[in-house]
């Protein structure tokens, strides 16, 4: 008698297309095999209703052609409308630039939408990750025309990217809640990059806003950077945990982005601090060691690489500064690097024993 139930046996069971691409590098089937598999698989989840036709398919990610032309044509067209356009208020004025930065965002968003539809995820990901990407620039154009600002008047559009200013905030926010609605509708990853992005420069301006003053001072500069990535790096781990069901193949990295930024604002604020203690210089090699841990528990290398740089930091800073007289470091140094790789190999040899016995 067989049970009705679903059990570990007959389960339904989905994998991505990187799965099967794996599954083909580490000899489980045939690379030929694996390509046939996802172009069928493409082609019944692509297939014109009315017609029955397949729809072209896309190449799937990777670095190749495709995926160079499309990222290259994302950055040209945000370039011409937030960098470019950006310098035209002497031309056109506030509200030229207004509604052509809104026809600009309609196109993208449809064509983007349209092109999605057709079964090219990427190409239209990233057109509607354009559309959001020139939300500071419309956000601008709006504050500009009430003559609106947070703090005092920034200057032109030009100086969003070079300067810090507590005006800056109110873009940087809208430009955040755009791409977290746009990722309600559109599940793709590189959409969590202007949020990691606008949360990198929130880190700065944030500060100015609070004092009033753009001139802040190091240490201020530093906690907030801190705090910022702090927060930038949970929002990274909510976006993962929420658009990710548990038990599904992941198809899409939502985290990485937020990682990196959040990384770059938390370790490079603890890294520049300097508080002269050396209790605190090792409470930083602990942070760091503690990185490289959460790495392995979340097989993140993000995290892996700015703790071992922190870490090799710390080793610098004992090895030029408290035994710089010691003729010996060097080679304890040395000596716990080999016994910590052949630790690493004879626990690896145990643990393969254990799994064959």
């Amino acid at each position: 008698m067989y049970s009705s139930e679903p059990n570990a046996r007959n389960a339904d069971l989905s994998l991505s297309t990187s799965d099967i691409y794996r599954a083909a590098g580490e000899g489980v089937i045939l690379m030929a095999d694996a390509e046939r598999l996802v172009k069928w698989g493409y082609e019944q989840r692509f297939r014109d209703p009315l017609s029955g036709d397949s729809l072209p398919l896309e190449q799937r990610k990777g670095f190749n052609l495709v995926t160079v032309a499309y990222y290259f044509g994302a950055m040209l067209m945000i370039s011409a409308c937030a960098w470019f356009l950006g310098d035209k208020w002497s031309v056109i004025g506030s509200g030229g630039i207004f509604a052509t930065v809104f026809i600009y965002m309609l196109i993208a968003v449809s064509v983007g939408w349209w092109v999605r539809s057709k079964g090219f995820i990427v190409g239209g990901g990233l057109l509607i990750t354009v559309a959001v990407c020139l939300v500071p620039l419309l956000t601008y154009t709006i504050e500009d025309m009430l003559g609106i600002w947070p703090a005092d008047h920034p200057g032109s559009y030009a100086n969003y990217y070079p300067w810090i200013n507590g005006s800056w905030i109110v873009m940087e926010l809208v430009t955040i809640v755009a791409a977290l609605f746009a990722l309600r509708y559109v599940r793709f990853a590189f959409l969590t990059a202007p949020i990691a992005f606008s949360f990198w420069f929130l880190s700065m301006d944030l500060a100015a806003l609070i004092s009033r003053n753009a001139d802040l001072s190091w240490k201020t500069r530093q906690w907030v950077s801190v705090l910022v990535g702090l927060c930038t790096l949970l929002i990274g781990y909510f976006l993962d945990r929420s658009l990710h069901k548990v038990g599904e193949p992941r198809s899409e990295d939502f985290a990485f982005w937020c990682y990196l930024f959040g990384m770059f604002a938390f370790w490079g604020g603890l890294t520049s601090m300097d508080s002269g203690s050396e209790l605190a210089r090792f409470v930083y090699l602990l942070l760091n060691v503690g990185l490289i841990v959460l790495a392995l528990k979340t097989r993140r290398i993000t995290f892996l690489i700015f703790g071992a740089v922190g870490v090799h930091l710390y080793l610098g800073h004992l090895a030029y500064t408290i035994f710089k007289d010691s003729f010996f470091f060097p080679f304890v140094i040395a000596l716990l690097g080999l016994s910590l790789i052949l630790v690493t190999v004879f626990a690896q040899r145990r643990l393969m024993r254990r799994t064959l016995a």
